[in-house]
């Protein structure tokens, strides 16, 4: 079953020793734009399959640690997310790196943080938009509590997390040990961008928030 689900999640994180976060068409995190470059075979889009949640996943239930395996693809299927994901590290400033504008449909996984599935907070972040269009987390906002989130990895494995709860922040006041802090269990953080749009800071005012735990693995039959 795992090798025909798509995932859908994208996220947008800059992490310092102060955290902000801005992923839009401003160009996030100090206006930097494209500061990292996925391989060609990551760029383009998932395989297609239909997007769904999987049954039998226990919504409250919080599943045990899986084996590290690298996250390859993201699906959020109440919002029609299906995106490769690229590796981010950090920029000169010691921000995570943003994901390219282009393609669109792109997200990030932050590579020094843990895996998605293992224990602790791995965080995914993507672009709201671009100058010319929506990109991945375009409708993160919308993901409601209970909502799957599945992450492909490169064992085949798919990591299903199950959303706790969506916040919106000012970047001001970015929540940097609610996102990163060391959690007993494997947990996910979905970042981007959201709010008003200020002009002439030429970014967006605040940062949408995902916190979702690991409810199940699925593993691919031998």
């Amino acid at each position: 079953m795992a090798n025909r689900l798509l995932l859908g999640v994208a996220v947008a994180v800059s992490m310092a020793g102060v955290l902000l976060i801005g992923l839009g068409l401003s160009g996030a995190l100090g206006g930097g734009g494209d500061t990292a470059t996925a391989p060609a075979a990551q760029q383009s889009r998932p395989a297609t399959a239909p997007l769904k949640d999987l049954p039998g996943v226990p919504p409250s239930k919080v599943a045990e640690p899986m084996r590290a395996a690298r996250p390859t693809a993201v699906y959020i299927p109440s919002i029609g997310v299906a995106a490769p994901l690229m590796e981010l590290g950090l920029d000169a400033e010691g921000a995570i790196q943003n994901p390219p504008f282009d393609p669109p449909n792109l997200a990030g996984w932050y590579r020094y943080g843990p895996v998605p599935g293992q224990r602790g907070a791995a965080v995914i972040t993507g672009h709201l938009d671009t100058r010319t269009g929506p990109a991945v987390f375009a409708r993160l906002k919308d993901v409601r509590r209970g909502a799957q989130i599945q992450v492909l990895r490169a064992d085949r494995s798919v990591a299903v997390f199950v959303v706790d709860k969506v916040e919106h922040t000012p970047k001001r006041g970015f929540p940097a040990k609610k996102v990163y802090g060391k959690l007993r269990y494997p947990g996910l953080r979905l970042v981007t961008c959201g709010g008003a749009f200020d002009q002439r800071a030429h970014s967006y005012e605040e940062n949408t928030i995902v916190y979702a735990h690991l409810a199940a693995p699925y593993h691919p039959r031998s």
